[in-house]
C-alpha cells in the first residue's frame, strides 16, 4: 500500500458514498473531501466533515498507519494543529495532537477488491510507462489534457527552482539569466565546467569588461584554462596579453584545462566557440534579462540570439582548430530553440509570477506552444502510443509526465492512470 493510493481514493470518493465510521464506531460524513495540498503541511486543506452530527471544518492527514503520525513526528507540529481527521489504511493506535485524540478513518474495510487489483496490476509492470498495456483505449482528449497540465506543471516547477536561486543571490535576475543561459549553451557534459566558469565570473566582472568584445574574450577564455595550452595564433596571443592584465588587475583563479570534454562532440558544439558566442551576446547586451522582458515576440528572441563572435571563429573551433565547416560562428536554430525553450520561457514565466503579471506568463505559454517539438527518446516514445507531439509545450508536458510520474509510477496522480483505475479496461498487447 501506498499513499498516494490512500489519496486517490480520498481525492477520487470511490468510497465517500457509503456509509462510514470511525474507529471509535462514530458516523462520519464527508461533505468535502478538501484540496490536495502538494507543499508541507497536511495532505488535504479546508475539508469540511460531519462527525456524529456535528460538522467539522479543518485539514485532512493521510498515512499508511496510524502510527505514522508519531514515527513522522506531528504530534507537536503546529503545521497539524487544525487537524479533524486522520484517514489511514490500518489502525493500529490512537494518536494526539497535544492531548486530543485524532478521530480516525481506517479505509481498509470500504475499498472494493477490483479496485485494489487494477491499482497492484499498474505497480507491477516491468514496463516504464506502467499503463502501456491500456493506454490504446484511453481517448486522445484526456491525453492531450494530461499533457497539457504537465506542460504549465512543469514550467511551474521551473519556476520554483528559479526562485530557490533567487532567494541565494539576492534577486539579480540578470545575474541568473546570465548563469542558466551559459548553462545551457554547451553540450551536457560541459555544463558543469561552464557553471563553474560563469561562477568565478561574476555579472559585475562582465560589466567591467563588456564595452570591448577583445576584453570581454579575454576574460572568459583566461578564466575558463582555456590560454593555457601555447598557440601561435595572433589572436590567441593578444588574448593571452590581454589575461595576463586582467589576472593581476581582478585577482583571477584560471580554471584546470581539463575540465572540458571535447571527445565525441560534434565542431559547433565545442567549448571554445560555445564560449566565444556567449561573450559575443554579452558584449551585444549586458542587460540581457532586460530586453528578454521586452520582447513582444519570439522574432525577437531570435534576433537578441543573433550574435557573431568574431572573424577567427567563422573557421575555427577551437585555438589552432579550423574547421572544414565554415559559418559555424553564429548560434545555430537548434541552440538556440534549446535555449528559448529551457531558460526564455522558463524565466518569463518566473518573472510574470513572481510579479503577479501574468500577461509575461501567457506569452511564455504562448511562445512554448509555437515553437516545435524537441527531438528525443521520451517524445519519441510518446508518439509511439499516439500522444500529440506537435510542439514544444507537448513535448515539456511529455518530459514532465515521463520523468515525474512514470518513472516514480505516482499513477494515481494521474488522470490517465485515474481512468484507468477507476473503469477496467481491457489490456493491448502491443510493441514500441
Amino acid at each position: 500500500m501506498r499513499e498516494d493510493l490512500i489519496q486517490f481514493i480520498w481525492r477520487s470518493k470511490t468510497v465517500l458514498d457509503k456509509p462510514l465510521f470511525l474507529s471509535n464506531g462514530l458516523p462520519v460524513a464527508v461533505i468535502n473531501p478538501g484540496l490536495l495540498n502538494t507543499n508541507q503541511g497536511p495532505d488535504f486543506l479546508f475539508a469540511k466533515i460531519q462527525i456524529d452530527g456535528i460538522i467539522w471544518n479543518g485539514h485532512v492527514e493521510i498515512h499508511i498507519k496510524s502510527s505514522d503520525w508519531l514515527a513522522h513526528q506531528h504530534d507537536n507540529d503546529p503545521n497539524y494543529q487544525n487537524i479533524i481527521l486522520h484517514i489511514v489504511w490500518d489502525h493500529d493506535k490512537d494518536v494526539q495532537f497535544k492531548q486530543r485524540i485524532l478521530p480516525c478513518l481506517e479505509l481498509k474495510n470500504y475499498v472494493d477488491q477490483e479496485l485494489l487489483d487494477r491499482y497492484e496490476n499498474l505497480m507491477n509492470q516491468n514496463h516504464s510507462i506502467a499503463c502501456h498495456s491500456f493506454i490504446d483505449g484511453i481517448s486522445a482528449q484526456l491525453k492531450s489534457i494530461q499533457i497539457e497540465r504537465m506542460m504549465v506543471e512543469r514550467l511551474e516547477l521551473k519556476t520554483e527552482n528559479i526562485n530557490a536561486d533567487l532567494l541565494q543571490n539576492q534577486w539579480d535576475w540578470e545575474d541568473l539569466f546570465y548563469k542558466k543561459l551559459a548553462h545551457y549553451m554547451v553540450a551536457p557534459v560541459n555544463s558543469g565546467a561552464m557553471d563553474s566558469l560563469t561562477t568565478k565570473i561574476s555579472r559585475q566582472l562582465v560589466l567591467k569588461n563588456c564595452s570591448d568584445l577583445i576584453e570581454l574574450q579575454s576574460l572568459f577564455f583566461g578564466v575558463s584554462g582555456l590560454l593555457s595550452d601555447p598557440c601561435q595564433d595572433d589572436y590567441f596571443k593578444m588574448l593571452s596579453r590581454n589575461f595576463t592584465h586582467q589576472q593581476l588587475k581582478f585577482d583571477l583563479q584560471a580554471m584546470d584545462a581539463f575540465q572540458w570534454k571535447l571527445l565525441r562532440l560534434r565542431p559547433a558544439h565545442f567549448p571554445s566557440l560555445r564560449i566565444a558566442q556567449l561573450t559575443a551576446l554579452l558584449y551585444k547586451m549586458p542587460h540581457l534579462f532586460s530586453h528578454i522582458v521586452e520582447a513582444r515576440d519570439l522574432k525577437s528572441i531570435y534576433l537578441i540570439l543573433d550574435v557573431s563572435p568574431g572573424i577567427y571563429w567563422q573557421d575555427h573551433v577551437g585555438f589552432s582548430k579550423r574547421s572544414k565547416y565554415r559559418n559555424l560562428a553564429a548560434i545555430g536554430k537548434q541552440t538556440k530553440e534549446i535555449l528559448i525553450i529551457n531558460v526564455v520561457i522558463p524565466f518569463l514565466f518566473a518573472y510574470g509570477t513572481v510579479q503577479q503579471k501574468p500577461a509575461y506568463c501567457q506569452r511564455a505559454l504562448d511562445w512554448l506552444q509555437s515553437l516545435k517539438a524537441e527531438k528525443n527518446n521520451i517524445v519519441y516514445m510518446w508518439k509511439s502510443f499516439n500522444f500529440a507531439m506537435d510542439h514544444a509545450g507537448q513535448s515539456q508536458g511529455g518530459i514532465q509526465l515521463y520523468r515525474c510520474y512514470c518513472m516514480e509510477k505516482k499513477c494515481s496522480s494521474c488522470l490517465i492512470g485515474n481512468e484507468i483505475l477507476n473503469h477496467p479496461m481491457k489490456h493491448v498487447h502491443r510493441s514500441c
